[in-house]
């Protein structure tokens, strides 16, 4: 009798550790908020990992991790791609998606990206407010009147059209989220510093070399 339910009980005691090694498996990705994106979306088929961080020029969070993150971006190998995406209306803040591609488009974003934070965060600098931005823009150097006239260009229009997509695509509800490769989201977790939310971006994109890369994305009309 014994010898007959020893292949059942071995059968139950693989699915037993089937199972708890599923749910184990489940808590650690919810201890690291690293989230499937489903449906994956699309990037560039280029042999690239891409890592996007949606932010807020407004959010305190993203602040605090812009310095570590600058260092983290400038230690990646030639296979990571990294790009910011802004975003608006994330937990009411005014993120300043049309001030960044205005200044992307005038080859003025990475001398001024970190200064907007500061601007915001240490100066109180109100960058919902066109003549109080002119006035702080004036102050750092930058060109005024090409930013007036640059930021309601189409090529600017249709970044922020973008931009306000892939928020909705990637399904952002709070800022600052990293989305590796098109298949994950990787957020912040109460008490979890900036170093090791940067280490779970490290694990996901490790998994990415060996992973089946998310759909092309379709060239855009020029």
């Amino acid at each position: 009798m014994l010898k007959s339910s020893l292949p059942l009980f071995s059968r139950l005691i693989a699915l037993f550790t089937l199972t708890t090694a599923a749910l184990f498996a489940g808590a650690v990705l919810a201890q690291q908020a690293i989230v499937p994106l489903s449906p994956p979306q699309p990037v560039e088929n280029d042999g690239k990992i891409e890592v996007l961080e949606f932010f807020s020029y407004a959010c305190p969070h993203c602040f605090n991790l812009d310095a570590p993150l600058s260092t983290w971006i400038k230690k990646q190998p030639a296979d990571v791609k990294f790009r910011r995406v802004p975003v608006d209306g994330i937990n009411g803040y005014v993120g300043g998606v049309g001030l960044y591609y205005t200044l992307e488009a005038m080859g003025e974003i990475d001398r001024m990206h970190s200064r907007i934070f500061d601007a915001f965060h240490v100066e109180h600098v109100n960058i919902a407010n066109p003549a109080k931005l002119n006035q702080w823009l004036e102050k750092n150097g930058v060109d005024v009147k090409k930013f007036e006239e640059m930021k309601n260009s189409f090529s600017v229009m249709t970044k922020i059209q973008r931009a306000l997509k892939m928020n909705t695509d990637y399904k952002v509800s709070s800022v600052p989220t990293m989305a590796v490769n098109g298949r994950f989201q990787v957020v912040p977790t109460p008490g979890q510093s900036q170093e090791q939310l940067l280490a779970s971006v490290e694990q996901v994109i490790q998994q990415s070399r060996t992973a089946t890369p998310a759909p092309a994305k379709t060239a855009a009309k020029k």
